[in-house]
């Protein structure tokens, strides 16, 4: 008797992975967000590792790696203002990181219940980016 032959699935995804729900991906929230902000939060969720949701650093040395810190910086901005993600920390001083944190406030993006962050109050003025530049 011959054994059955196991079949591969090439698709198994093998951790790290990051878990996007289909709403998130059809929100309201992601709607007119660039492919860069999009792969960002990815990027983000690729860091969630089960009990760091509010833990979660990105560098902007790292970013270097995969996008222009031009872009960096508006991304995760963008990110916090639709509700993706929340600023823990704001780092910056002395080559501190930010600490980011998931955030489910995306799921009320557009709606009155929305918790709507001014991010340019978030971030001291020597941090924002010069008119001048």
């Amino acid at each position: 008797m011959r054994k059955k032959k196991k079949i591969k699935n090439e698709f198994n995804a093998v951790p790290p992975y990051a878990q996007i729900e289909e709403k998130l991906a059809y929100s309201k929230a992601s709607e007119g967000l660039k492919a860069h902000t999009l792969w960002l939060y990815v990027l983000f969720r690729l860091r969630y590792k089960g009990s760091n949701a509010r833990d979660i650093t990105f560098t902007q040395k790292e970013a270097k790696k995969i996008m222009r810190v031009g872009t960096f910086r508006p991304d995760y901005r963008k990110l916090i203002e639709r509700g993706f993600l929340d600023l823990i920390k704001c780092g910056g001083f002395y080559k501190e990181k930010h600490i980011f944190g998931l955030s489910n406030r995306w799921r009320k993006y557009g709606t009155k219940d929305f918790i709507k962050i001014d991010v340019d109050k978030l971030f001291p003025k020597i941090l924002k980016k010069s008119k001048h530049l």
